[in-house]
């Protein structure tokens, strides 16, 4: 599900990790108060962008997807902020994001098939 997605996104113009995360941050408010794919899926074209940066591109591929799932959207949104403030501290912190990015779908009753829509559209 998620090959079209990651080859959508050109590896070759990707600023430095630190500068995706910002990024990202700068998105997650608008994923809790929208709630929707569009939104979402821009957030999430950010998490993909962060993984290839790290070279984690099999990891997001291969690897069955094993979703965090929180006890409430607030908890959610609270993990994923922890997720990537630890990540200094953590060795796992993106497999910790992409496991609760892939989750939040779930949560907010969102399509799979429209957030591969959306993402790919967004370039």
């Amino acid at each position: 599900m998620y090959d079209a997605m990651i080859k959508s996104i050109n590896a070759s113009e990707l600023p430095e990790e630190d500068v995706l995360i910002k990024n990202l941050r700068s998105k997650l408010p608008k994923v809790y108060n929208g709630k929707n794919a569009a939104e979402f899926a821009d957030a999430f074209r950010e998490v993909l962008k962060i993984g290839i940066a790290m070279d984690y591109k099999a990891m997001m591929l291969y690897l069955p997807s094993r979703p965090k799932l929180s006890q409430n959207l607030v908890a959610h949104f609270q993990n994923i902020n922890k997720a990537i403030a630890t990540r200094s501290g953590n060795k796992d912190w993106f497999h910790d994001l992409f496991a609760l990015f892939i989750a939040l779908p779930g949560i907010l009753s969102l399509s799979w098939d429209e957030i591969e829509k959306h993402v790919i559209s967004l370039n």
